[in-house]
């Protein structure tokens, strides 16, 4: 990493009883409101007349539908109030800064559209079925990248990684009560990686996969009661 380049680590942001603020009508606002609402964020979108961006008719229909709460006035300070995160999207520089500065003051996160300078997070583009979700961003760099990728994706994985997930849960139980500290549970999940259980899920099925991490587990509890095997 170059002196200029930004370090974003890429987390998930825990937004349960929490709400966010899109100030701002257009396409952009209308994208950014649906990436919200995908992940069941309570979401106010202040459209004001006076932005440059043209509204996007489909803001009103998310309003109508009750998936946003929509305000199609003129923005005030106060509209940030009680909010965790802000997305700024009027379409006009010197608002979007000024705006960003109340959000501030109040301690929000903020993201300005296509400014990465002005960001503290970007909205990753992503695949998303059921409760998974894949997610890649550049750090702003590219998102024509980052689109093109997440269309890679959708090709690559559907909606039987939901299927796939619940075989995970049920082997983490499994794995759970048969080995001991989490550091060895750890080191366990390690060698099924290795070992590609889901490759093996994918293309053999659950039967096969099953199989291998029962015996992983056995192998790990062998080795529990022999301190030399293995070495």
């Amino acid at each position: 990493m170059t002196s200029g380049e930004r370090a974003y680590l890429p987390v998930a942001l825990n937004l349960q009883g929490q709400s966010a603020v899109v100030v701002g009508g257009g396409e952009p606002a209308y994208f950014k409101a649906c990436l919200l609402v995908d992940f069941g964020v309570a979401t106010t979108v202040i459209a004001a007349p006076d932005f440059a961006d043209p509204f996007d008719r489909r803001l009103q229909d998310m309003g109508d539908a009750g998936e946003i709460r929509l305000r199609r006035r003129s923005y005030a300070p106060s509209d940030l109030d009680g909010h965790r995160v802000a997305i700024i999207a009027t379409g006009e520089r010197p608002v979007d800064y000024a705006i960003e500065a109340d959000a501030r003051d109040r301690g929000l996160l903020v993201n300005v559209v296509d400014d990465p300078a002005h960001c503290d997070f970007f909205a990753s583009a992503y695949v998303k079925h059921g409760s998974i979700s894949i997610a890649v961003n550049s750090g702003g760099a590219s998102p024509g990248f980052t689109g093109a990728l997440k269309d890679d994706l959708a090709q690559r994985y559907g909606p039987e990684i939901e299927d796939h997930l619940a075989h995970y849960l049920t082997w983490r139980r499994l794995v759970r009560e048969r080995v001991d500290t989490f550091v060895e549970r750890e080191r366990l999940w390690r060698g099924l990686r290795a070992d590609g259980l889901y490759d093996l899920l994918r293309s053999q099925g659950p039967a096969a996969a099953q199989a291998l991490v029962e015996a992983r587990i056995e192998a790990w509890a062998a080795s529990r009661q022999d301190p030399n095997a293995g070495s």
